[in-house]
């Protein structure tokens, strides 16, 4: 957005509100003549919450992370007997955070699940647990990095939100590290037709889909490339723009290593050594609502990887 200039009418100046919300007031000839509202929008994988106290450390720290009116979050862990890793972020950051989560896989000993983090002035509406086609069987290298080594079960959860009268649809999804591209392919067509039953029940002016899409493959790969642009092409179809085309990259499969992971020792001595494998898995994508500017890497002064996750989060601002 270009700089406002004293005398130009047709530029926008934003206005304070509460928690930082952003008005903007578009100026004509005759005075003003529309109003909107931006909202600050992360995803973020948690990987499990292994590294809990950085994630915190970044939510309260970072500007593009502390200033999110939202965050979608995939794989937050909820342990037997335990706290839900988002009822723990929204209680140490002060209460400044509300919270919804709904299960996507569970063990003996644990759960994982998609949900949100999100701000006062934003109120959850109607929330929906979208199971996605789950994958028949594994391949050798999906067998080294399943836990329990039979498929996990995936899922997409849509929430509707409410933000100064305006409904926004946001899906926190998390596909399948199985099953290669046309399984993605599958399960997220699955997804948008069951956003397309519901559109009227919902009632949403715009939808963004945003999380872990799973799209794995090194990033400058041409094959991965092209398998990647299948998936997200089910949902350009439908509508959808990607906004966070111009990011590179946004995971590296040796940054952390989670302990329950089955190729937990394979992936310390990659770590030891100093390997990378970065792969383009995180997306961000919507219809019937515009960014402000291009989807952010977030990351951290010094470091190209932000530590805490083998994902980074990923940051856009949307004029609603």
């Amino acid at each position: 957005m270009r700089r406002a200039r004293c005398g130009d009418p047709r530029t926008k100046r934003p206005l304070r509100a509460r928690w930082k919300a952003r008005v903007y007031v578009t100026l004509g000839q005759s005075g003003i003549t529309a109003m909107s509202q931006t909202l600050r929008l992360v995803t973020y994988n948690l990987q499990r919450g292994i590294h809990y106290g950085r994630i915190r450390h970044h939510l309260a720290t970072l500007s593009r992370l502390r200033e999110a009116d939202v965050i979608a979050v995939q794989e937050a862990l909820v342990p037997v007997g335990g706290t839900n890793t988002l009822a723990r972020l929204a209680a140490d950051l002060d209460g400044e955070y509300g919270w919804t989560y709904r299960t996507v896989m569970s063990y003996p000993d644990k759960e994982y699940g998609n949900g949100f983090l999100f701000r006062p002035t934003v109120t959850p509406e109607l929330g929906l647990n979208v199971p996605l086609p789950r994958v028949e069987r594994l391949g050798w290298v999906a067998r080294l990095k399943t836990e329990g080594g039979v498929p996990d079960t995936k899922s997409a959860y849509v929430q509707v939100f409410n933000t100064g009268g305006r409904r926004l649809r946001l899906v926190s999804l998390h596909l399948d590290f199985a099953g290669g591209a046309d399984h993605r392919v599958r399960q997220l067509s699955h997804l948008l037709q069951v956003l397309e039953q519901r559109a009227l029940s919902d009632a949403a002016a715009a939808d963004v889909l945003c999380g872990d899409f799973n799209t794995s493959g090194y990033y400058w790969s041409a094959i991965a490339q092209k398998a990647t642009r299948r998936v997200l092409d089910v949902a350009r179809v439908h509508g959808f723009a990607d906004w966070s085309s111009s990011v590179p990259w946004t995971s590296d499969m040796f940054a952390s290593v989670d302990p329950a992971d089955p190729a937990c020792r394979l992936l310390q001595v990659g770590q030891a050594v100093g390997l990378r494998y970065r792969q383009k898995l995180d997306h961000v994508l919507g219809r019937g609502v515009r960014p402000v500017g291009p989807t952010i890497r977030v990351g951290a002064t010094g470091r190209d990887h932000l530590p805490g996750s083998d994902h980074v989060p990923l940051a856009v601002e949307l004029v609603l």
